[in-house]
């Protein structure tokens, strides 16, 4: 990827052009959003998003990040360093999920999309893990605050809520409510309290 911009004016830029190129691959698939169209919703020029982006590979590894960010920040318990509750999570997780009306994971939408590029495929994969990295560092808080059995192994916890958040999440797009999520991560969150 290319630096980010060194002005507000080529920061804010490069932010439409992302925004605007997530909300359409979002829901229109990588494959399915040609820059043509991110151009148009962005408001930006060919130029413009070259000059940012070294092309559409480049555009979507930002785009991934972006996601992430996105999942993090409707998530705060992950990055506050004073929260031990995992119970706090899973509201926020069940909360986000209302608020985006049952539908996809924002970045997991995108897990059957980059199989045929390797380097889409690693970028994902290695946001998945920092995801899972932020979710193993609760449970390391929550295990250091006595909330949870004192053998639980944050990192397996971790991999087990993040798959559970992933399948219920599916499920509930599918079915239009919460309770597949609840339900999934209420029996992770069970086997350790």
């Amino acid at each position: 990827m290319k630096p980010m911009p060194a002005t507000a004016k080529g920061r804010r830029s490069r932010i439409a052009i992302v925004e605007a190129a997530a909300g359409l691959m979002h829901d229109q698939g990588i494959a399915g959003t040609p820059i043509d169209d991110v151009l148009t919703a962005s408001g930006t020029g060919k130029s413009q998003l070259y000059h940012y982006f070294d092309g559409k590979q480049d555009l979507t590894v930002a785009v991934l990040y972006h996601q992430l960010d996105r999942v993090l920040d409707s998530q705060p318990s992950l990055r506050d360093p004073d929260c031990t509750d995992l119970r706090r999570w899973r509201d926020e997780v069940l909360h986000a999920h209302h608020r985006n009306h049952f539908g996809n994971c924002p970045l997991g939408v995108f897990a059957g999309q980059v199989g045929d590029d390797p380097v889409l495929r690693q970028e994902l994969a290695g946001l998945f893990d920092q995801w899972q990295q932020a979710i193993a560092g609760l449970v390391t808080r929550a295990v250091a605050a006595g909330r949870v059995h004192p053998d639980t192994d944050p990192v397996s916890t971790a991999l087990a809520l993040l798959t559970a958040l992933q399948g219920g999440t599916m499920l509930g797009c599918l079915r239009g409510s919460e309770h597949p999520l609840a339900e999934a991560i209420d029996r992770v969150l069970s086997t350790i309290s």
